[in-house]
């Protein structure tokens, strides 16, 4: 029988379980988990967007968005306002507080970045990200 690792399906599993671990340990300390961060950095780039907006980008589905930004918005990170053209639509806003805190927490992980491309080695980082946007592609 082959060994789960000859499997690349399992292969791409274990390396983000152990990004999720680290990047996660790192973040604990500020209190945030790795989808609000990506919710706060989407935030950051374009402010006003809608939760579906969000959920798109950061490839988080609506049932765990819900409970991301109530939890960002009962710290006061953000805040929820109707959208003032169509009422069925939530527009999301980041407060100074989430944006101090966002901007903290990039910094981290684009340092956690860096210590990965250092892992792949110069060599191969091209390469890696051209096979994984192949993956991407290909599958949708």
């Amino acid at each position: 029988m082959d060994s789960l690792n000859n499997y690349l399906c399992f292969s791409i599993r274990h390396l983000m379980k152990k990004i999720d671990r680290q990047l996660g340990d790192k973040l604990e300390g500020y209190g945030i988990s790795i989808p609000q961060s990506f919710i706060l950095y989407s935030l950051l780039e374009d402010d006003g967007i809608t939760l579906k907006e969000i959920g798109t980008r950061t490839l988080i589905d609506s049932s765990s968005m819900t409970v991301l930004v109530d939890k960002l918005e009962n710290e006061g990170m953000v805040e929820r306002r109707l959208d003032s053209q169509d009422r069925r639509a939530i527009r999301v806003f980041i407060t100074d507080k989430g944006k101090d805190l966002a901007t903290e927490v990039t910094s981290i992980a684009k340092e956690f970045n860096v210590f990965l491309y250092d892992l792949l080695g110069e060599g191969n980082q091209k390469e890696f990200l051209h096979g994984v946007n192949n993956l991407i592609n290909g599958l949708e």
